[in-house]
């Protein structure tokens, strides 16, 4: 059991974050340090989407992978480089929180104001925008019948009954990239490799529009 020296200090909600070994403050904004992107990519590699509830043969299905299929959706649909990379970061507040079904979000009191908080430090951190691009969530639509259709359901009458088919389901076919269903530590390191691909490609970018918000010398990312 977590004794109160392990889960507060100074009266701030923390958790010890590995495989940095630092602790993350949810009330301190000045803590962006302990944003690593090593903590995410472990931490999300190991948490499974739709609560675990998958297709018999599938051991995870891992929201690492499903923030690399989000990426490869927004690229899919001529998104330039800046939003891609949103979409590979969109769901790193989970790092921390947990991925929580979304039916579920709702109802758990601060849970959107945590994130908020959490999202702020790794917007801050990594040169993203406080709020995302309006394309990032139509992506992760997308996504989302795009697995459903692989390691949920094989019924497209029961998928048609779910939240968000009407507007994005059938739109979603043509999305349909192949999921891998990686282990986490494969998981992690293709997120690690997205990432690098990510910013190799949003450099380049930044590069050639000669009209971007910041100079592509003022992206610091401290990859931890």
């Amino acid at each position: 059991m977590p004794t109160k020296d392990d889960v507060f200090i100074d009266d701030q909600c923390c958790i010890k974050v590995n495989p940095s070994g630092g602790y993350f403050h949810l009330y301190n904004k000045g803590d962006v340090q302990e944003i690593k992107l090593h903590d995410i990519a472990a931490a999300t590699s190991r948490q499974c989407r739709f609560t675990g509830h998958l297709l018999d043969g599938i051991e995870i299905y891992s929201v690492a992978e499903h923030c690399i299929l989000v990426s490869a959706i927004l690229e899919a649909m001529g998104c330039p480089p800046d939003v891609v990379f949103q979409g590979l970061m969109h769901d790193a507040c989970e790092a921390y929180l947990s991925d929580i079904a979304a039916p579920f979000k709702g109802e758990l009191g601060s849970y959107h104001e945590c994130e908020h908080l959490i999202w702020q430090r790794i917007a801050l951190k990594y040169n993203l925008p406080t709020k995302l691009d309006p394309r990032v969530k139509v992506a992760d639509w997308y996504a989302l019948f795009v697995e459903a259709r692989q390691i949920v359901t094989r019924d497209e009458k029961d998928l048609s009954t779910w939240q968000g088919y009407e507007t994005y389901g059938e739109d979603s076919k043509q999305y349909m990239l192949q999921l891998n269903a990686w282990l986490p530590s494969e998981a992690r390191k293709q997120f690690m490799c997205r990432f690098a691909d990510c910013l190799d490609k949003l450099y380049h970018y930044l590069d050639e529009a000669c009209e971007a918000a910041m100079e592509p010398e003022q992206l610091e990312l401290d990859l931890g």
